[in-house]
């Protein structure tokens, strides 16, 4: 029987249910035939129970999460000697390759809450588990091949002294999709791209659309529209630098199970004024069907009516260099227009916090506050 394991996928705080929306569909494309186990859904992310290949390969399958983590152990400990002890105890030659591995905390009401300690205990740890159960030769040979590699992280989070160890399965953050090359002036992350299409789009037959960014920037919306199926062999996961993964005979058969589909929109396309930055889309979105024009939102040209959704990340003014702070009437305007050109059946619009938008009662779908560059936005969907 194969393992299993506890995975916690993180998301961004918020935007959980999306993020579930889409687990649910992926396992259902891709593991139909073992039932999903989630255990608990809280603000920060999804705790599902899973074999540790399918845990691992959500990594190359979803688009919406941050990060997804391995969880290890749990215990209480009020002292650095106790939690020593009981991380020396865990079997770290079946979970790693030899590594001191860098450790990332994070404690609230705990007596233990310096973290260089808390590495260092971790670390020492290790190192002693190591040195009572040697790791095997092969895998000691994989980490010095492989030295400059995103090797896992140990995530230790304390609370009310209940400890939690999880290993990294990721790697760099799951929005380094490992194809995109050229980014905009103010972009969007890809799995908050990913998570606000999936908002917007929620129960709309997907397959008679045009998805339509009309200020498409470096293209990261449609994109991620566009790939919405793919499977990402684009990368390394840290996943595959443990045991777990090396010793897995037919590696290849297993990703080649896989398999992507095509874009789930009828059409893509995507509205630049900048010429040169619609260079860099057609760049970012090589070998995939979407169609990038010049044009400028707020001309009379380029109209395009039928079943729409639109979908855009707007300038945040001073954010962007502009000279002077835009203001919540420009947001209207944007707004009017794309209800003048486009006539969607549905609209996504980021908008600053701070502006205070009101939309009228019987437009507003949802509201979706978050963080973009560290400012606080406001992702509202709107029925025009």
């Amino acid at each position: 029987m194969e393992q299993t394991a506890q995975f916690y996928l993180i998301y961004p705080l918020g935007l959980v249910d999306q993020g579930l929306d889409e687990l649910k569909e992926k396992w259902e494309l891709h593991f139909k035939d073992q039932p999903l186990s989630i255990l608990s859904v809280d603000e920060g992310g999804i705790l599902l129970s899973a074999t540790t290949l399918q845990g691992f390969l959500l990594n190359h399958l979803l688009r919406t999460p941050t990060r997804i983590l391995m969880r290890i152990a749990e215990f209480k400990a009020r002292d650095f000697p106790k939690l020593f002890q009981k991380i020396s105890k865990i079997p770290w030659k079946s979970l790693m390759i030899g590594q001191a591995p860098e450790v990332v905390a994070a404690a609230t009401n705990s007596r233990l809450f310096d973290s260089r300690k808390i590495a260092k205990a971790l670390q020492d740890g290790i190192l002693e588990s190591y040195r009572k159960q040697p790791v095997k030769k092969k895998y000691l040979d994989h980490l010095e091949a492989n030295k400059t590699a995103e090797l896992p992280k140990v995530y230790y989070r304390a609370v009310d002294d209940v400890i939690t160890i999880s290993l990294d399965t990721t790697g760099e953050i799951l929005h380094k999709r490992g194809d995109k090359i050229y980014t905009g002036l103010a972009p969007i992350r890809e799995n908050l791209a990913a998570l606000l299409l999936m908002a917007t789009t929620k129960n709309l037959p997907k397959e008679e659309l045009t998805l339509i960014d009309p200020m498409s920037g470096s293209g990261t919306f449609l994109i991620e529209g566009h790939d919405y199926f793919s499977v990402n062999t684009e990368r390394e996961f840290a996943y595959q630098h443990t045991p777990l993964w090396i010793d897995v005979a037919l590696k290849k058969k297993v990703m080649d199970e896989l398999q992507g589909r095509p874009s789930p929109f009828a059409k893509l396309q995507g509205f630049e004024i900048n010429p040169d930055v619609i260079e860099l889309a057609r760049k970012n979105a090589e070998g995939k069907k979407i169609n990038f024009t010049q044009s400028d939102l707020f001309s009379e040209d380029n109209s395009l009516v039928g079943k729409n959704v639109v979908v855009i990340n707007p300038p945040y003014g001073l954010r962007v260099g502009e000279k002077e702070e835009i203001n919540l009437d420009y947001y209207k305007k944007v707004i009017s227009m794309i209800k003048k050109k486009y006539q969607p059946v549905r609209l996504g619009i980021i908008i600053p916090e701070e502006h205070k938008f009101n939309p009228k009662k019987e437009e507003l779908i949802a509201r979706l506050p978050f963080k973009n560059g560290g400012l606080p936005v406001v992702f509202y969907i709107l029925n025009v």
